[in-house]
């Protein structure tokens, strides 16, 4: 067998080769409080063997140290040059691969050996580093065995005085919005029952190792349509904030009250998405018609909202919600976005509402604004005067932007998502937002189906829809997830010294990104700047 050691901020593939001269040390920069990785690569190795993962520091073993197997999936259409996917005729000339290919991102948890399934194979070394360590070099013995041959590698971490803070309220909001229901199929549990709620509780601790602080739940989770109108289960809510509150995250956002009428994306209407069980009762908020249909919608609307607030305050949490209208709202449906903002804003007075939209129209009718990355940076000057006004500029990316803008694809140099960190830091962004933690079509296998149609001749690239899996016992992390993490740690450590200084961690930053499409695509240049910020921070 033929082993070396790669950066984890590198995609390694299947057809991966080992270096001439392996890599046999790495020396890794890291603060208290994080997280030491690197990954391994294998060749020649012998399917049917099982290799002896092990982690010595000192001669003891490190306990702490935790192992994965690399699983790849299928790549099997590029990202298109604005978004989606390559149309007949387009070519994004800023891919790593030309498609189709299979590259490394799930992470399957190891418990110290490994089955070897193939000739090429790669792992991945995660060791924490206690937020109360002492700082100091710390040289970790790595050992492979597959029973006739052993490889050893050394891991030399340079703990740094500087400490993370706690993910919570006081780090950036940062959500990926999930499915509750996918949650249950794809790990075969009942909704609500026992194990649901148990499985649920690791996904929530799932998105706090990954630095997220902000969970949603979608209205039509919590609301129970009946005759007399929605019913909400507080019990059911109340518990699912307890265990997102438990695992560290903070901050709460209230699912969407409107849907495109239709499904239709140009649809001037929404429609709400709690209501009545009788069809007699229209749920539509319409802009024109009937007075009864508009009239039945704002009681809808009231009653459910109501009960929302009142469970909001009695159980203290004003200060943590954010709440979501409608998703994406554009010039078309600007109108009825409006109005049912103004409504929700009778019914549910003094709670921040925050929404994916770029619509300049919509001044007023949001507090948080969440564009899409290039949008922002083609439109800075906007945004920045809503923020004068008054407003907070959030982020996001999905099946856009493609080409060379940030975002965490699959056919994208793996640094782009460590890179959705530092451009927050450069434009002094206040909130990230994605939608696909785990958002997998119906039909998919994220395993093996990563493009997928997303109705009509639309199709979502590699990775789009999810940046975990469904594992054997709760969710696995990919390599993107555990990427987007870095950066987000790096994003508290310019922040950190912004405070003490802010020109040098202006300076800094600009060495690693100078915008959302102009960045350093070598993890090296990022890992020395990284050490100069540890650096700055000790003094």
């Amino acid at each position: 067998m033929r082993l070396e050691l790669r950066d984890s901020l590198e995609f390694v593939y299947p057809d991966s080769q080992v270096s001439a001269k392996p890599r046999q040390a790495m020396e890794l920069d890291v603060p208290r409080g994080s997280i030491a990785s690197v990954q391994v690569l294998g060749n020649d190795l012998k399917a049917g063997q099982t290799l002896r993962l092990t982690v010595r520091q000192r001669g003891s073993v490190e306990r702490a140290a935790k192992w994965f197997r690399l699983i790849d999936v299928p790549v099997e259409k590029n990202t298109g040059p604005v978004g989606f996917v390559e149309k007949e005729g387009e070519r994004n000339e800023f891919v790593v691969r030309r498609a189709p290919f299979r590259v490394y991102d799930a992470l399957e948890p190891l418990a110290g050996s490994v089955p070897v399934k193939h000739a090429t194979g790669c792992l991945l070394l995660q060791i924490p580093i206690p937020a109360d360590a002492r700082p100091g070099e710390r040289c970790y013995e790595l050992s492979i065995s597959d029973g006739s041959a052993t490889a050893e590698f050394c891991l030399t971490v340079h703990v740094h005085k500087a400490v993370l803070p706690a993910v919570g309220e006081k780090t950036l909001p940062y959500t990926n919005w999930f499915s509750y229901p996918d949650i249950a199929k794809r790990h075969s549990l009942r909704p609500w029952t026992p194990p649901y709620w148990r499985m649920l509780k690791r996904y929530a601790q799932m998105m706090a190792h990954a630095r997220q602080n902000t969970f949603w739940i979608p209205l039509r989770e919590i609301f129970k349509p009946t005759p007399q109108g929605p019913v909400l289960d507080e019990a059911r809510l109340v518990r699912i904030v307890r265990i997102f509150s438990d695992a560290g995250l903070y901050w709460i956002e209230g699912g969407h009250w409107g849907v495109r009428s239709n499904n239709d994306w140009m649809s001037p209407t929404f429609d709400l998405t709690v209501g009545s069980s009788t069809p007699e009762s229209p749920r539509a908020w319409p802009t024109a018609g009937p007075l009864a249909t508009a009239l039945a919608g704002t009681e809808a609307l009231a009653i459910a909202a109501a009960q929302l607030v009142a469970a909001i305050d009695r159980h203290g949490w004003r200060k943590r919600w954010l709440q979501h209208i409608a998703d994406e709202p554009i010039g078309v449906n600007a109108t009825d976005y409006r109005l049912l903002a103004g409504a929700v804003r009778k019914f549910m007075p003094g709670i921040p509402i925050l929404d994916a939209t770029m619509d300049p129209t919509l001044l007023g009718a949001v507090n948080i604004w969440c564009p899409q990355a290039q949008e922002y940076q083609k439109h800075r000057d906007r945004f920045d005067l809503f923020r004068k006004l008054g407003d907070k500029v959030w982020f996001y990316t999905c099946c856009f932007p493609g080409g060379p803008w940030l975002n965490r694809l699959l056919d994208e140099e793996l640094l782009r998502p460590t890179l959705l960190g530092w451009a927050a830091a450069l434009f002094d962004l206040d909130g990230f937002l994605h939608w696909g933690l785990n958002h997998y079509k119906e039909w998919q296998d994220p395993f093996a189906l990563s493009v997928v149609n997303h109705g009509g001749s639309s199709e979502l690239p590699g990775g789009d829809t999810h940046i975990v899996y469904p594992g054997t016992a709760g969710p696995w992390s990919s390599v993107r997830l555990e990427a987007q993490r870095e950066g987000l740690e790096d994003y508290e450590l310019l922040r950190q010294l912004a405070r003490k200084n802010p020109k040098s961690a202006a300076t800094l930053t600009k060495k690693v990104i100078q915008g959302f499409d102009q960045y350093t695509k070598d993890p090296a240049v990022l890992r020395t700047v990284r050490r100069q910020l540890l650096q700055k921070l000790a003094k």
